[in-house]
């Protein structure tokens, strides 16, 4: 007698909640010719498609431990997904506000002078990201990168929502700081950092 499918998923959250990466593996094979289509109908991207499915499947590892707990495994899955989508999609959408912020203020002629800016800028903020402290770097990645809250990452990194809020106050700080020492105004970063 063959055994429910979600039996199977239950079976191999089980396994995964235990670390058994044979289980994740068959968990992946099985799920990913699933999720393209799903995630291809939310985010409207077929580029983002495999970053959506590897950062859904790396939260599903890195929160193995609660998977005991799952009743339903493809509605957690599908859930999962789903929430990668909306963060990676509101990561894209504050991209486009930065740059029609930008875009707003430019004018024809000097719409090339200010796109080597913005340019020039990113490269700036990289290597601001290089100064800071390790923990300092992964905060900021998750919140503005990944797009998670302070508590999101407390959570995630098993430390206070102070903690969080305070080193991600102080790696923002550190960011303008360098940035005005290479000689941007305060708006121009204020765009690029908070929007």
């Amino acid at each position: 007698m063959a055994t429910h499918p979600s039996n199977e998923n239950k079976e191999l959250l089980l396994r995964i909640a235990e670390g058994d990466e044979q289980a994740f593996a068959t968990l992946y094979r099985s799920y990913v010719p699933r999720l393209e289509p799903f995630i291809s109908s939310i985010t409207k991207s077929d580029s983002l498609v495999k970053e959506v499915i590897q950062e859904t499947f790396t939260r599903l590892w890195m929160n193995r431990e609660r998977l005991s707990e799952v009743e339903y495994p493809h509605t957690y899955i599908l859930r999962t997904a789903s929430y990668v989508c909306f963060t990676y999609l509101r990561r894209v959408s504050k991209d486009q506000r930065i740059v029609a912020a930008l875009g707003s203020t430019f004018t024809n002629d000097n719409l090339t002078e200010e796109t080597v800016l913005l340019k020039d800028l990113e490269r700036t903020i990289r290597e601001a990201l290089t100064e800071l402290t390790p923990s300092q770097l992964r905060i900021y990645r998750l919140s503005r990168e990944e797009g998670l809250k302070i508590p999101e990452i407390a959570e995630r990194l098993g430390i206070s929502a102070n903690t969080v809020k305070n080193t991600l106050v102080a790696s923002l700080k550190a960011i303008r700081e360098y940035a005005k020492k290479a000689g941007y105004s305060l708006s121009l970063l204020f765009l690029w950092i908070f929007i």
